[in-house]
């Protein structure tokens, strides 16, 4: 039979048609990345959603209190409290509009992790050029600890955008030539500034610190004006603060005020540690991968042939705040938030224009990220192959998403390495090697803490809550805790909003249903006969149930 010329495929002809259907209408492909870069934040399955104890079921409970007491400036906690009710308004502002639900704790920095993005991006355009600070976006979308705390109950990605629109309005009062945008745009900045420390607390001080050679040189070359109005928006600023403050004062006394500070004075005050200093370059290669590894591999063997504008935000601002966080004597992965945007904006002047610092230098960047993306693909595979069972069970059955993911993530790495050895194009371009990797990275760990595979460490805890019998108790009667440990206490405290912590065991037997991980205590003083267990849930918390 003949095939005749029609019959067949042209699929250059296809492909040309496609790309001129996008060159025309340039709007379309832009809109469809947006489109997919929202929808891996809220296609989530809440079925397999936890709160992370301890911080996100203690925002969520402290949050849930305020919003309860509807007084947002009044301390509603039976002691003086060490943070600013700043930390917790948008939560509670969420909890009221979308009910108690992990989406609506998380719903906060889901937002601002948007807005951060948008600012990070407009700030980077005035540093840099347009395709850097479209680069620094997708540089910063795609870490890890990004990632984790754009799903994640707590104030820092809010403080986090706070930081930028001070920087941003500071930017864009540099910039500005119309006198009534200039004092517009350096009033909410200092606006920003002081609100910054009542979303949370000693913390501001650390990226505005950072912050305070870049801004004084500047303001400093200003006129006298302009000082003022920066200085009004520090004063409105902070009047929720003081508010705050004066309420704790008339019910707790000085001690309501002190302990605010006393707090900060034993989180920033003591000794620096060795290990802190070696497990925190780790933790940057890890949270920022491929970000960090990168950078420093650009860093050593190029030099970035961009022109940077304000270079005491760039450089000043990071080094400072970073010698800050190193030198306090607690310092967790997250206070590092505030310093991702800039560094991904270093990142991107780094990898979109640059010049060889020594004549080994291609060969050697290659090499060692030919090494990096063998290392990892052996690693993931290795993994895949040995540790099924490990998988099952934190899947939790459903391995299914692991595998795809890990195959997806492989191909990935594997396909990007052709972009190492180009023989076609001569030419040295780690752009498209860039976003071979975090493209995929983005998509596979959005979809692993939508699905509950990353960011659910209490599955059993929501499903032990969530079966039918224990929930038809929970719902209609008090439910005591007696000798639960403090992470599933502060938990239940949350999701069971009626229950109440029982201190002394001589009184459990007053009580109908109790909660315990001390079983031990019930058998040796005796009250074994009174009570029956009615579901166990993590091998080692029981319901008990009073007989009659």
């Amino acid at each position: 039979m003949q095939i005749l010329p029609s019959d067949v495929i042209n699929y250059k002809k296809i492909k040309e048609g496609v790309i001129n259907f996008f060159i025309k209408n340039k709007i379309i492909l832009p809109f469809l990345i947006v489109l997919l870069f929202i929808s891996l934040y809220f296609l989530i399955d809440y079925s397999t959603q936890s709160l992370v104890a301890h911080d996100e079921g203690l925002y969520a409970r402290r949050a849930r209190l305020i919003e309860y007491s509807d007084n947002w400036f009044y301390p509603p906690f039976s002691s003086a409290h060490h943070k600013t009710l700043g930390s917790y308004w948008f939560i509670a502002l969420s909890i009221r509009f979308l009910g108690n639900s992990e989406l609506a704790l998380r719903i906060p920095s889901i937002l601002s992790s948007f807005l951060c993005l948008i600012s990070s991006y407009l700030i980077a355009l005035k540093i840099t050029n347009k395709k850097a600070a479209l680069i620094s976006v997708f540089s910063l979308s795609s870490m890890p600890l990004w990632i984790q705390y754009s799903r994640y109950a707590s104030p820092d990605l809010p403080f986090v955008c706070c930081i930028l629109l001070v920087i941003l309005f500071f930017l864009q009062f540099l910039d500005s030539s119309e006198y009534i945008r200039q004092y517009f745009y350096i009033f909410l900045s200092g606006l920003f500034t002081s609100t910054s420390f009542f979303i949370r607390s000693y913390m501001a001080f650390v990226p505005l610190i950072g912050l305070t050679p870049f801004i004084y040189y500047h303001l400093l070359r200003k006129k006298h004006t302009f000082k003022v109005f920066f200085c009004s928006g520090i004063f409105f600023g902070s009047i929720p603060t003081c508010l705050n403050l004066y309420y704790s004062f008339q019910k707790f006394g000085i001690v309501g005020i002190t302990t605010l500070f006393d707090f900060a004075k034993k989180q920033a005050v003591g000794e620096v540690g060795f290990k802190s200093l070696i497990l925190v370059p780790l933790n940057f290669i890890y949270l920022t991968f491929p970000i960090g590894i990168l950078l420093l591999i650009l860093v050593v063997f190029t030099r970035s042939n961009n022109r940077i504008n304000y270079p005491l935000l760039i450089y000043c601002y990071p080094l400072l705040s970073l010698t800050l966080l190193l030198c306090m004597s607690t310092s967790y992965p997250h206070y590092y938030l505030v310093l991702l945007p800039i560094l991904s904006i270093i990142f991107s002047t780094y990898l979109t224009s640059n010049s060889f610092r020594y004549y080994f230098s291609k060969l050697s960047i290659n090499y060692i990220l030919f090494i990096i993306i063998l290392f990892i693909s052996s690693a993931l595979l290795f993994s895949f192959i040995n540790y099924k069972e490990l998988f099952i069970r934190y899947t939790y059955g459903n391995p299914l998403i692991v595998y795809i993911v890990t195959l997806f993530l492989l191909l990935s790495y594997l396909t990007s390495i052709r972009f190492l050895f180009d023989v076609k194009h001569l030419s040295f371009n780690l752009i498209p090697f860039f976003f071979n990797i975090i493209i995929p990275q983005y998509i596979s760990l959005s979809l692993l803490f939508n699905f509950g595979v990353l960011g659910n460490p209490n599955y059993k805890t929501k499903l032990f809550l969530k079966d039918d019998m224990v929930s038809s108790i929970i719902n209609s009667n008090t439910i005591y805790l007696f000798s639960v440990d403090s992470k599933t206490q502060t938990l239940l405290s949350y999701y069971l909003p009626s229950s109440r912590v029982l201190d002394d065991f001589q009184q459990i037997t007053k009580y109908k249903y109790v909660i315990t991980s001390n079983i031990n205590k019930f058998e040796d003083l005796d009250v074994k006969n009174i009570f029956t267990s009615i579901k166990k849930f993590d091998n080692h918390f029981l319901l008990m149930k009073i007989s009659h």
